[in-house]
């Protein structure tokens, strides 16, 4: 899909800016398949908190002065969250052509360190060793940002009037290996239970986790299990669950969260997936090049913006915001990149 939006300022300027958004592992090329033109006045965001409540304060971003495209790549995990600061920049005034692809963590980081393609790079870890190497040997210094946290949530039908909102992490196990729901619990009914699980590209080593948090690690016990249905679009366990009431299956939590009337979430070991200390959780992170940050003002400006605006837009998508700390020091490090010194003053005075 290919979204064209147009920000209109209070006064005479006028500025246009398009996204081209790619959402698919699939389509590696664009694919203009509708272009959507929408009006939008520019929406400023809210006037700067205490600075004792909101931690570090960036300096302001003027994104209608920046020139020059971007093109963001990466996870699907992270896509909803870019794609909300993206529109919002363009809103801001941005007036250039901005690429927007969901595929996942491993081809991003093709994408950015190898082939040079993608100026910020969306991730559901941190950067291996090995994809640090390669980066090196293209000239390209990544540099993290943690911005997020995402849940990965333990769902049934909610036609299911047995299983009850909480489970042990035994429990758990018995759920996504066994054949019948009665070898859980014999008081539970003699069905199969059918496990629908993702796979394919932008799951966000999801399985890997929950295997390695509930299976100590055993991939295989979870996608070899009998009646596990893989599924390359979360739509597939929407309409599974509107029909069987012996589902079971997990997703990220945004998708649960905008399908409540369809899903209800299980606790593991009485922590739910919005509490601290659930066992399924996974940091989310943006990247981009130092050397992109300290000579093209695009990237540093939509950095900046990113980690300034990213926690009034994640808890309407259905993501957890890091703590203050956290966000506190991914705005460090920004500050920290050398070019950025008259930021850091700035900051500074302001903190």
């Amino acid at each position: 899909m290919v979204l064209l939006l147009t920000a209109c300022t209070q006064g005479s300027k006028t500025s246009k800016a398009k996204i081209d958004n790619q959402a698919s592992a699939d389509k590696t090329s664009k694919a203009d398949l509708g272009i959507q033109q929408v009006e939008r006045k520019l929406v400023k965001p809210p006037s700067t908190q205490d600075s004792a409540k909101q931690g570090i304060v960036l300096p302001e971003v003027k994104p209608l002065e920046l020139e020059g495209t971007l093109a963001i790549s990466g996870t699907q995990v992270v896509f909803p969250i870019s794609q909300a600061i993206v529109q919002r920049f363009i809103q801001d005034g941005y007036p250039n052509k901005i690429d927007l692809a969901g595929i996942d963590t491993q081809v991003g980081f093709k994408l950015f360190c190898e082939e040079k393609k993608a100026d910020i790079f969306n991730a559901v870890r941190p950067i291996t060793s090995q994809e640090s190497a390669v980066c090196a040997k293209s000239g390209v210094e990544p540099i993290g940002f943690q911005i997020a946290t995402d849940a990965v949530t333990i769902v049934v039908s909610s036609q299911n009037n047995f299983v009850p909102n909480n489970l042990t992490r035994d429990e758990m196990a018995k759920v996504f290996t066994v054949e019948k729901w009665s070898d859980v619990n014999p008081k539970w009914p003699a069905e199969l239970i059918k496990r629908i699980v993702p796979a394919g590209a932008g799951t966000g080593d999801s399985v890997e986790l929950f295997a390695q948090a509930i299976l100590k690690g055993n991939v295989s016990q979870l996608i070899n299990a009998a009646n596990t249905i893989s599924y390359d679009y979360v739509e597939q366990l929407h309409s599974e669950a509107l029909i069987n009431p012996y589902m079971v299956g997990f997703l990220e939590y945004s998708s649960y969260k905008q399908n409540r009337d369809k899903l209800k979430a299980i606790a593991i070991d009485g922590v739910a997936p919005e509490q601290s200390g659930y066992p399924l959780t996974r940091p989310l992170y943006i990247y981009a090049d130092v050397k992109a940050i300290q000579q093209r003002p695009e990237v540093k400006g939509f950095v900046n913006y990113y980690l300034t605006n990213v926690n009034e837009e994640i808890p309407n998508l259905g993501y957890f915001p890091v703590k203050a700390t956290v966000l506190d020091e991914s705005k460090t490090k920004f500050l920290q990149v050398k070019g950025n010194q008259e930021l850091l003053k700035e900051a500074s005075k302001k903190n």
